[in-house]
């Protein structure tokens, strides 16, 4: 390959000037794409021409790659991403900002656009965006802060790129944008259009609850503006009439702990907790945060309640605290815990079970729980081969025999003969090998079977 490419340059040099325009003007015309590439690196127009030179390559990009269904497969979308994102490192290197954020903002159009006509299953088109918002908040904070004039025109470009219908069903590219934005907010006239900019799609998402997401975090760059700009009391205020967004709570939480303000921060959890009673994550948040407040007030009683609310919703480090603070015999309380874990029937509350058994290596429960569920056995057997070993290896054995009687390919077939070889280490070689003898038995008009057993023995 590389002496072919050394042949090329010897022969590209041993040209004259013309004929390499007329190559080079032949190859443009069969190559639309190249042609449009060569004009955007090489034409020194205006700023208007640039632009629209840019947008003629990103056309012939697209035409390159949708086909005649319009639509660029699977197969082609990292292609297509990967020259699409070429321009935008292409750019770096500009001396005109304003040049260089307008072009940036043209490609990060047609990636939003391209998630309509392209098969984005893994995440190309996504990273073409992606850089192209990194790409702009790079330039934007690397402006001259002293250039006033150029800042606010950024700022702007911005904004208005913000307001585009493209991001309508990709609010979080919207707010990365306005987020991006905040680079300006040392500049008065651009903080309040941004607050105005925000408080406005905010409105436009009034009684649309699916919108809560975009609304949160539209209201934490305006909490971002507020901290950077504002005083203590309007942050205050800020915080205490946005409470019903989780990021808002904790934070008064978290403030409410620093100043040792106990009592208020329970009482923020607990509203809360009534809040969100619909949302079982939220709720596990903020019983934690009211069990962090209980302690610090060494409220003992509650503690251990909530201690062990939290255990059966599925939090296994609240045992060891709900040890810590029972004052009467541990193994009571263990039993008591199983018994009400095993009672709530659910699977947090057996996640739980699972993993207090097995610290406390408790024999005989895990025992119980692999009768009940034989198809764990091999997770258990070594640990309870010793106290049970013939009904382990029984258990063991109908395992492997359902597993044998529901496999159908050779990938199956071996599946089975590694649990056969993990079972050797429990049972022995002439365990096993009576098991190989039984299989080949059942299963002779198994080819494929036959073999991965012949295999192992």
């Amino acid at each position: 390959m590389l002496t072919q490419k050394s042949e090329i340059i010897q022969v590209l040099n041993s040209l004259s000037k013309e004929e390499l325009v007329r190559i080079i003007a032949q190859v443009a015309e069969q190559d639309e794409a190249f042609k449009n590439g060569l004009l955007v690196k090489y034409d020194k127009g205006d700023h208007s021409r640039q632009i629209q030179l840019t947008k003629k390559l990103i056309g012939s990009i697209v035409k390159k790659y949708v086909g005649r269904e319009g639509f660029i497969p699977y197969r082609e979308t990292n292609g297509f991403a990967t020259e699409m994102l070429t321009l935008i490192e292409d750019n770096n290197d500009a001396q005109d900002d304003l040049l260089a954020l307008e072009i940036v903002m043209v490609v990060m159009a047609e990636g939003v656009a391209a998630f309509q006509y392209a098969d984005d299953s893994d995440g190309d088109i996504g990273m073409l965006v992606e850089e192209a918002l990194e790409r702009t908040h790079e330039m934007a904070s690397s402006l001259n802060p002293e250039d006033v004039s150029t800042r606010e025109r950024f700022f702007n470009r911005l904004l208005a790129m913000s307001k585009s219908e493209i991001f309508q069903d990709w609010e979080e590219y919207q707010i990365t944008l306005l987020h991006i934005c905040t680079e300006f907010a040392d500049v008065e006239k651009c903080r309040a259009q941004l607050r105005a900019a925000i408080e406005h799609q905010m409105a436009l998402n009034v009684n649309n609850k699916y919108r809560q997401y975009a609304d949160e975090a539209l209201l934490k760059i305006l909490f971002e503006l507020i901290q950077s700009h504002g005083n203590r009391e309007d942050t205050e205020r800020f915080v205490q009439k946005h409470l019903p967004f989780s990021f808002f709570r904790e934070w008064a939480i978290e403030r409410s702990m620093e100043s040792r303000d106990y009592r208020l921060a329970i009482e923020l959890a607990e509203a809360g907790e009534q809040q969100d009673r619909q949302l079982p994550g939220l709720i596990s948040k903020w019983k934690a945060a009211r069990y962090e407040a209980y302690k610090k007030l060494s409220l003992k009683q509650e503690q251990m309640l909530l201690a062990k609310e939290l255990l059966l919703d599925g939090d296994y480090d609240y045992y060891l605290e709900l040890e810590s603070l029972f004052e009467g015999n541990k193994e009571e309380l263990y039993r008591d815990i199983l018994a009400e874990l095993k009672e709530a029937n659910n699977w947090s509350a057996q996640g739980v079970y699972l993993n207090l058994i097995s610290d406390k290596n408790d024999l005989e429960e895990m025992m119980t729980y692999v009768r009940d569920n034989p198809s764990v056995i091999e997770e258990y057997a070594h640990r309870l081969s010793a106290s049970y070993r013939e009904e382990v290896e029984r258990i063991y054995i109908n395992h492997i025999s359902n597993e044998a009687s529901s496999s159908s390919n050779r990938k199956e077939y071996q599946q089975v003969c590694a649990m056969l070889k993990r079972y050797k280490e429990i049972a022995g070689q002439a365990s096993q090998t009576e098991i190989i003898l039984q299989l080949e038995t059942d299963y002779n008009r198994r080819p494929a079977f036959l073999d991965e057993l012949e295999k192992i023995k």
